[in-house]
């Protein structure tokens, strides 16, 4: 089943945006632009609270092992980019699947 993202990157768009208390978040464009938006935001977090960090990634069901993953294997310079991708890639996951089972 071909599902159209755009609806998808809206809905993740908002939800992430209310998350991480980000200012008007663009309902449009595609998962990179997503996670370039709210890159800094995580930079933030990992520089200044993991534990919050850590929080929202519990909340948003990213995998403990993606997690440590990232963590541990990913350089520092990209390794914001790697998890917002991660969060983004996890919640529009999320998103397919309730549209999916809405639809049975």
């Amino acid at each position: 089943m071909e599902t159209d993202l755009a609806p998808l990157l809206a809905a993740c768009a908002v939800d992430l945006q209310e998350r991480l208390s980000l200012p008007e978040v663009p309902k449009s464009g595609t998962r990179e632009e997503l996670a370039s938006l709210i890159c800094p935001r995580i930079q933030r977090l990992l520089d200044r609270d993991m534990e919050r960090l850590l929080q929202l990634c519990y909340q948003i069901d990213l995998g403990e092992e993606k997690l440590k993953n990232i963590l541990y294997h990913t350089p520092v310079m990209t390794m914001a980019m790697e998890l917002s991708l991660a969060l983004v890639d996890r919640q529009l996951l999320k998103l397919q699947l309730r549209a999916k089972y809405r639809n049975e």
